[in-house]
């Protein structure tokens, strides 16, 4: 779930980029120089760089190579990460690398070079770098939104790589891999995902739908990937997944920055349509899986009965409540689980609330500014904060109440929770599922010690996902395999 309402900003790279934003706030991310979560799952075709033909004969190859960085992001805080910076026959292209995050080749849109300036833009997460060499350093300014930062490069040897983790598909499955492409015919964007398919007859066809932050399919989060051993694990059992990358993100097209949990329901209804004229998978039952807000996303879809004719879902962590509603209990739940003062949690959270009611009335910036300058929150913070709260998609986040949704369904449906998830907290967010979904169609399980990944966790802290070994409890893929063949 993107979160973020902590009273430091802090993480502008971070936030953006790491998974679907999956920290609980901004502290949170801090904390763990992590990331839809935030995500990072940004891992989209970079672009042929642009050479003028007057290059004052500074060589593309000047740049290539590994480029250490660190962004200050407050007083107390930085974050490391590198540019791999490549040249090729169409030109210069580059990824990025967070170790800190277990975020590993985080593919830029764009590298574009004249004499000795370089430009980076990485379009779903809205960063920009500018830079000129100057010897053997890049001198430049990081941008996001209304947040910049100088941030210089210099050249090191050293490439540090993600780590396996025991759960990772294998190069070589048991099972069929197709690479898809289609069509979201309303909008007119393609989508680019993996469908697998099991090597032996079955009667289930599964679409992942991902959690908030722009994501690829394989749902890299803190160097694990979640989506992408979901879909394996569920094949093995017989049930065929699709998965792709989110609009805008990796192989698809369509733009990211001004979607909101609506459009993205567009994608999925558009994977759905493609599935069910799909010569292989077409005569199975096909539904979806939605993780985080991935499950908002397909209530959303399944409620629009013209466009949608699933055949069950299935929700991983998924809210009941509105959106303001989840981030104000996140925030307070993580830093009361982290041991905070009470006072000091009180004082939070009076703020939080009073920043989701102000974006819910549709107050004006200048308004949600004055309620940050009241609570002593530094200018140039105030402007990142704002941004972020007056972004397309966490306004209709912040307002929208997944219950509409979920009552107008009449298919079968499991929804799963972690008891330890801190983002999208269990108690509100299971019960709303079943008083808003008819009993007959209904069924719910909680997991004592599973987090909001669905791993056995210690506290159930943003900052533990990334040292648990496991991607993804083995128990709830079961159970979900087993709940499909009753269906």
């Amino acid at each position: 779930m993107k979160s973020y309402l902590h009273v430091t900003i802090a993480t502008a790279l971070v936030c953006s980029l790491s998974f679907n934003c999956y920290a609980a706030n901004q502290q949170s991310l801090n904390d763990e120089a992590n990331p839809k979560s935030m995500s990072s799952a940004v891992n989209s075709d970079a672009s042929t760089s642009t050479i003028s033909p007057n290059n004052e004969g500074i060589s593309r190859e000047k740049f290539v190579g590994h480029w250490q960085g660190q962004l200050n992001v407050s007083e107390k805080q930085t974050i490391d990460f590198v540019f791999n910076i490549e040249n090729q026959e169409s030109g210069l292209v580059a990824t990025l690398d967070v170790p800190a995050q277990n975020q590993f080749g985080l593919q830029f849109d764009s590298v574009s070079q004249i004499g000795t300036s370089i430009t980076l833009v990485l379009n779903a997460a809205g960063i920009r770098y500018e830079g000129t060499l100057e010897k053997n350093t890049i001198k430049g300014v990081y941008q996001q939104g209304s947040f910049s930062a100088t941030v210089d490069l210099v050249k090191t040897q050293i490439k540090v790589t993600r780590q396996a983790k025991p759960q990772d598909p294998s190069p070589t499955p048991k099972y069929t891999v197709e690479e898809v492409n289609f069509l979201n015919e309303k909008e007119g964007h393609t989508l680019a995902g993996t469908l697998f398919i099991p090597d032996q007859p079955f009667t289930h066809t599964a679409i992942i739908l991902s959690g908030s932050g722009p994501t690829q399919r394989d749902g890299d989060i803190v160097g694990h990937k979640l989506y992408a051993v979901l879909a394996d694990l569920l094949t093995k059992k017989g049930i065929a997944v699709l998965r792709f990358d989110d609009r805008g993100v990796g192989e698809s097209g369509g733009e990211y920055a001004s979607a909101t949990s609506e459009d993205f329901a567009s994608d999925a209804n558009a994977a759905l349509r493609f599935l069910k004229h799909h010569d292989t998978v077409a005569s199975s039952k096909i539904g979806y899986i939605g993780h985080s807000e991935g499950s908002l996303i397909a209530a959303i879809a399944l409620a629009n009965k013209k466009n949608t004719s699933a055949d069950f879902f299935i929700s991983l962590a998924g809210p009941s409540t509105t959106g303001g509603e989840v981030l104000i209990d996140q925030s307070y739940l993580i830093q009361k689980v982290r041991g905070i003062a009470s006072s000091e949690l009180e004082k939070d959270d009076k703020l939080q609330r009073k920043l989701i009611q102000a974006v819910a009335q549709n107050r004006s910036s200048h308004d949600i500014k004055a309620l940050m300058s009241a609570a002593g929150i530094p200018a140039p913070q105030q402007e990142a904060q704002v941004s972020q709260l007056t972004s397309v998609w966490m306004q209709y986040f912040i307002k929208t109440d997944p219950k509409d949704y979920l009552k107008t369904l009449s298919l079968p449906v499991f929804a799963v929770h972690g008891a330890r998830d801190l983002q999208v907290p269990v108690r509100q967010n299971i019960n709303g599922f079943i008083r808003s979904i008819d009993k007959q169609w209904i069924t719910y399980k909680i997991y004592p010690n599973l987090n909001h990944l669905l791993q056995p966790a210690d506290k159930g802290l943003p900052e533990e996902y990334a040292a648990i070994s496991t991607t993804l409890s083995p128990e709830v893929v079961e159970d979900i395999s087993l709940w499909l063949t009753q269906q």
